[in-house]
Parts: structure tokens; C-alpha cells; sequence
């Protein structure tokens, strides 16, 4: 009886984190397009500042990943959630404000974008380290999908309502719902009742770049943790190449509105929510190292579509959808099975140093991938810069074919479940 009482209050937590996590997902989802769309259409921006907007959103894995790592391993995770959500709520509630005002300018959203970016930081961190804490090792791959199930239908409902709150009340006054769901979320983290063990202190006094090194070389000597690292960086730069000008080459060359474009981004959480449904199955049937190489070359297959997309209408709409389709079917799975390797094969007290090195190398790569989209769009035009960045996706799916993954279903799956 006791056991079937603990079981139930593990769902229980683990039930209100899925709901702190999706409120999470689909304010994300609402910035995601928001923010560039506030940008274009409130700020009348360049190629150029997109990319730098874009950049400075994600320079903070790179300017803090490491350090936020640390901290995560060092302190209770939970709080650190609820701070992370609770500072990116404030922070986006400010477009509104500085617009009504008639001061908002891109100066402003490039502070806002960094300082929220900082928050993401702390906070992608700590969830993914604080996840192991309320399942067992036999349920990670289980709630990740569930996870994943989240933010595949923030993705599907998200952009579509960015895209009609935006046509409704503006694209400053949209970003009052993000601010919302993020206060909702870190609300909601209060209700979990499993008291979080404290980290454990090593018995000698370490410093901060001792516990940097230990995340490091952990993460660039596993092999299966080097490979996934290495695609996942190749793939972020390629990808904000192309994302840097994908919302202004949608707008200002193909001629779709930002309602349509929400539909379009739709497609990409049709293909998250058919991602998280298949990969449990595929993981028993394939086994986990051929899932993840799949998974990187169904995501890489979606990246010609956007610059074959030529003229307006529907015939360009969906193509974009297509491509977002692939996108989010690969990245689906992509992230799911490498989360829950990472979760299984590295121990507790490292979590948070390894996921932050993953953050600091692959999430580091989406400010050099904006910015070079924005000085590639502007000096050739945005066509060659959806080019360059696809022909860079199908070399980070490549590289996979270089590490141990293909080599044995059986070392894969064994690694997954070792501890």
C-alpha cells in the first residue's frame, strides 16, 4: 500500500511539472514568431537586426551556459525554474508597456531578448536536470515523449494564435499572453510536493572552473555524448542561418500574412506531436542509436523547402509547411531520444554541468548561425542565405554516420538503461 501511495504522488508531481511545462511550451511558441514579428512589422527591420535579434536571444548559452550549469548542479533545481519563468513574465510584459508609451525601439527588444534569453538559460537547464529527480530511469523516455507531447501542440496552436492575436490586437500587445502563461507556470511549480534532496557537497572545496571541467570532459569523452553534441551544433548554427531571415523572406517576399505564417508554423507542431507519438515504438523496435540518426536526417530533409518556396499563395504556404512538417517530426524525436540518453547514461550530481555543456556548444551556436544568416541575407539575399543553411543541416545529419551509434542496437540500448 505504501509503494502504490508513493506511486501515485510521483505521477501526481510529475502531472503538475507536465502542466508547469506546458504553459511553458506554448508561451515559447507565441514568442517564437512574436518577437520577430514585433521586430518586422512594429520596427520595420533589416536582415541585418533580425540577426543580431535573433543572436542575442541565444548568446547567453554561451556567454553563462557553463557557469548557469554549476549553479543548477549547486542548488535545488525547482527554485530555479520558478525565478527563470517568473523573470522572462516581467520582462515580455514590457513590449506592451513600452509601446503604448511610444517608446519601444529595437535597442529595447535587443535588451529584452538577451535578458529573456539569460532566463531560458537557467531555466532549460534546471528542467532538464530536475526531470530525473521525479521518474525513475524505466520512465524517462516515457515522460520526455509526454513532454514532447506538450510542446508538439503548443507548436501546432501557438504560431497560429501569435499569428491571429497579432492580426487582432498587434504584435506588442501578443506578447502579454506569453508573459502570462510563463507566470502561470512558474505558479504552478509551487504545487509539487516532492521535497528535492539537496546537491551533494564534494568532501574538498571545489572551484567554479574545477566543476566546468568535470561537465567538459565528461561530455567531449563519451562518444555517444560527442556525437550528439557535435550534429547538434552544426545543425543550431545551420538552422538560425536559415531562421534569421525565414519570418522576413516569408513576409516581405513570398507576401504571407502573419496569419497564414502562424499556419505555417503549425505544420512544424503537426510534425512534433507524430514525433513524440512514434518514438517510444521506434526506440523498442530500432533501437536508440539508429532513432537518433534517422531522427537528424528527417529534421535535415526539411530545409530545401524554404528556399524552393518562389511566388505567393497557397502553393508557397505549403511548401513552408512542409518543410516545418519535417522539421518538427525530426526534431521530435531528435530530442526526446538524445534527452533521454543523457538523462540515463550521466549521473545525478553532473547533470546540470552536462546539460549545460550541451547548451553552451549547441545552443551557442544559434547566435553565430543568426548573425551569419543576417550578414549573409543582406549582402546576397535571403534565397542564398535558406540555402546555405539547408545545405548545412544535411552536414550535421552526416556526421552521425561517423560515431557509434549504427555500429550496435544493442550497446545503445544497454548504455540507455546502465545505472
Amino acid at each position: 500500500m505504501l509503494q502504490k501511495n508513493d506511486s501515485r504522488r510521483q505521477f501526481k508531481d510529475f502531472r503538475t511539472f507536465w502542466l508547469s511545462h506546458t504553459a511553458t511550451q506554448f508561451g515559447a511558441q507565441v514568442a517564437l514568431l512574436g518577437l520577430p514579428l514585433v521586430a518586422s512589422l512594429s520596427l520595420a527591420a533589416t536582415p541585418l537586426q533580425m540577426g543580431v535579434l535573433g543572436a542575442l536571444e541565444y548568446a547567453p548559452f554561451l556567454l553563462i551556459g557553463l557557469f548557469a550549469g554549476v549553479w543548477v548542479d549547486r542548488s535545488r533545481r525547482r527554485p530555479v525554474l520558478f525565478l527563470s519563468n517568473m523573470g522572462r513574465a516581467l520582462l515580455l510584459a514590457l513590449i506592451p508597456i513600452l509601446s503604448a508609451i511610444g517608446v519601444l525601439r529595437m535597442e529595447w527588444l535587443y535588451t529584452i531578448a538577451f535578458l529573456t534569453g539569460v532566463c531560458t538559460v537557467f531555466f532549460d537547464i534546471a528542467y532538464q536536470s530536475y526531470l530525473p529527480t521525479l521518474v525513475s530511469k524505466e520512465q524517462l523516455v516515457g515522460t520526455n515523449s509526454m513532454l514532447e507531447g506538450s510542446r508538439s501542440a503548443a507548436q501546432m496552436t501557438g504560431p497560429g494564435l501569435s499569428g491571429v492575436l497579432i492580426q487582432m490586437i498587434t504584435a506588442p500587445m501578443a506578447m502579454l499572453v506569453t508573459s502570462l502563461s510563463f507566470f502561470l507556470s512558474a505558479l504552478s511549480l509551487s504545487f509539487i510536493k516532492k521535497e528535492e534532496a539537496l546537491p551533494v557537497r564534494p568532501d574538498t572545496p571545489r572551484s567554479l572552473w574545477q566543476d566546468i571541467r568535470e561537465g567538459l570532459q565528461l561530455s567531449f569523452s563519451e562518444p555517444l555524448l560527442f556525437g550528439v553534441i557535435r550534429c547538434s551544433a552544426i545543425f543550431n548554427f545551420s538552422w538560425n542561418v536559415m531562421f534569421s531571415v525565414y519570418v522576413l523572406y516569408a513576409i516581405t517576399t513570398l507576401h504571407i500574412s502573419s496569419g497564414w505564417l502562424g499556419l505555417v508554423y503549425g505544420g512544424m507542431g503537426v510534425g512534433f506531436f507524430l514525433g513524440a507519438l512514434l518514438v517510444h515504438k521506434a526506440i523498442r523496435t530500432f533501437g536508440m542509436g539508429p532513432v537518433i540518426v534517422g531522427s537528424a536526417m528527417i529534421a535535415s530533409s526539411g530545409g530545401p523547402f524554404a528556399p524552393l518556396a518562389m511566388g505567393s499563395g497557397s502553393s508557397a504556404v505549403f511548401l513552408l509547411m512542409l518543410g516545418q512538417f519535417f522539421f518538427g517530426l525530426g526534431m521530435s524525436m531528435w530530442s526526446i531520444s538524445t534527452l533521454s540518453l543523457r538523462q540515463a547514461i550521466v549521473p545525478d550530481q553532473l547533470q546540470g554541468r552536462v546539460n549545460a555543456t550541451v547548451r553552451f556548444v549547441a545552443w551557442g551556436a544559434y547566435p553565430l548561425g543568426s548573425l551569419a544568416g543576417g550578414i549573409i541575407g543582406d549582402r546576397y539575399g535571403m534565397q542564398i542565405a535558406l540555402f546555405a543553411g539547408a545545405a548545412g543541416l544535411m552536414i550535421a545529419a552526416l556526421t552521425l554516420f561517423f560515431t557509434p551509434f549504427l555500429k550496435s542496437k544493442e550497446k545503445t540500448m544497454n548504455e540507455l538503461h546502465r545505472g
